[in-house]
C-alpha cells in the first residue's frame, strides 16, 4: 500500500474524500514522497476541503513551493468558497511574494468575509515583514483612493502597530 500511495495521485484523492480527519491528516503526512506536481494538485484540492485544519496544513505545504505555486493561489482569491480565499491568503502570507500585494489588497477590500478579510491582512503584514521596501513599492503602485487607502491602514495598524510604522517610515 505504501509504494503505491506515494505513486498514485487518485489513490491519494480518493482516500482525502473520507469523512475522517484523522484519516485525511495522515494522508497529507504522507504526501512528501509523491512528485511534486501531484503534490501540488493535491494540495490545491484539498485547500477547497470543508476542514479548516486540513485546509490550514495544506496552505503551509503550498508555501513550501514558493512562487512556483503563487499564480494558482492567486486564482483561488477570486473564486471558490470563503474558506478556499482565506486558505489561499495563508498560504500566499507565507510565501510572501511582493507581486501578491496587489490580489491580496482587492480580497481585503472587496470580500465581505471577516476571516478572509483578516486573513488577507495577516498575509500582507508578513509579506511587509519580510520585505518591506517591495511590500511599500507594491502598495503605492495600487494607487488606492482615500477611503480604501485609510481602511487597509487601519487593519494593518490594529494587527501590527510596528508593520504599520514601518510602512509609514518608508513611504
Amino acid at each position: 500500500m505504501k509504494i503505491q500511495f506515494k505513486r498514485n495521485k487518485r489513490t491519494v484523492l480518493k482516500l482525502l474524500r473520507t469523512a475522517s480527519t484523522e484519516k485525511k491528516l495522515r494522508v497529507l503526512n504522507r504526501l512528501d514522497g509523491m512528485n511534486d506536481t501531484d503534490t501540488i494538485k493535491i494540495l490545491l484540492k484539498v485547500l477547497e476541503d470543508t476542514s479548516w485544519v486540513m485546509r490550514e496544513k495544506a496552505a503551509y505545504k503550498l508555501a513550501r513551493y514558493g512562487k512556483r505555486v503563487v499564480p494558482r493561489l492567486v486564482k483561488l482569491l477570486d473564486r471558490g468558497f470563503w474558506y478556499t480565499r482565506a486558505a489561499a491568503c495563508i498560504a500566499l502570507g507565507e510565501i510572501a511574494d511582493a507581486k501578491t500585494v496587489g490580489p491580496i489588497v482587492t480580497v481585503f477590500l472587496n470580500d465581505g468575509n471577516p476571516t478572509v478579510q483578516q486573513e488577507a491582512v495577516t498575509a500582507l503584514i508578513k509579506i511587509a515583514r519580510k520585505k518591506p521596501p517591495l511590500f511599500s513599492a507594491a502598495l503605492k503602485a495600487l494607487k488606492l483612493d482615500e477611503t480604501s487607502s485609510l481602511r487597509l491602514m487601519l487593519a494593518i495598524e490594529t494587527n501590527d502597530a510596528e508593520i504599520y510604522q514601518n510602512i509609514k517610515d518608508i513611504s
